[in-house]
């Protein structure tokens, strides 16, 4: 029994180094990949009353944030991290408040979540974006 002991810690260390390595694969595998060259995007913003403003872009950006920048009268305002890039927490002057009421932004692909936030949203040619109001109970605007 003794010989076992002294071996579990080496055991958990190269289970512990297997798993890093396995969920290093799997980002490497399904991390966002950019799309070179122009790209036409639309961009719409779904406010709490159920109003919508429309936007539609053709650009070189990569990423959506970088594109939304370059859109006139569209502004995304937040809280900016280095890990998960910019929090959402205002468009166009129009404030979802988590703590408040429990509103957020959804952002949406093709009516989809997307699997990455603003920053790191690789865009392809003919995506549909859509921030949406949302209530945490799952209900978005104008209900």
């Amino acid at each position: 029994m003794n010989r076992f002991k002294r071996l579990s810690p080496f055991l958990g260390g190269c289970t512990a180094i297997a798993v890093l390595a396995l969920l290093l694969v799997i980002y490497t595998l399904t991390r966002p990949v950019p799309m070179a060259g122009t790209k036409n995007i639309t961009v719409d913003v779904v406010y709490k009353d159920g109003t919508t403003d429309h936007y539609q872009l053709k650009t070189e950006a990569q990423f959506l944030l970088e594109a939304i920048n370059a859109i006139p009268g569209l502004t995304l305002e937040g809280t900016t991290t280095e890990e998960t890039g910019l929090m959402v927490i205002k468009i166009n002057g129009k404030q979802a408040d988590y703590k408040k009421d429990g509103a957020y932004w959804a952002l949406l692909c093709d009516g989809e979540p997307c699997n990455y936030g603003v920053s790191q949203q690789a865009i392809k040619d003919g995506e549909h974006y859509t921030f949406q109001y949302t209530l945490s109970d799952g209900k978005g605007g104008g209900t």
